[in-house]
């Protein structure tokens, strides 16, 4: 996966997992089928939530995905 952010250095923020998390919030799932879809379990994916909300500053889901796309890690 190739990223195209008007912040670079942003990217290195986030690990791999936490990109591909946000990746799929963003597609509307929730977080047991995130978890269904990556292997991994639903509190595994409310702690990478957490962490992601903890990294990009923000307070909610809605404000987290648009960070996302602002920084260019969503496209």
């Amino acid at each position: 996966m190739i990223y195209k952010s008007k912040f670079p250095l942003l990217i290195f923020k986030f690990n791999v997992q936490e990109i591909l998390v946000l990746n799929l919030i963003s597609e509307g799932l929730t977080n047991q089928q995130i978890g269904d879809k990556i292997f991994k379990s639903r509190r595994t994916i409310d702690g990478v939530r957490v962490m992601l909300l903890s990294k990009s500053g923000t307070k909610n889901t809605a404000a987290l995905i648009a960070f996302g796309f602002r920084s260019g890690i969503l496209v």
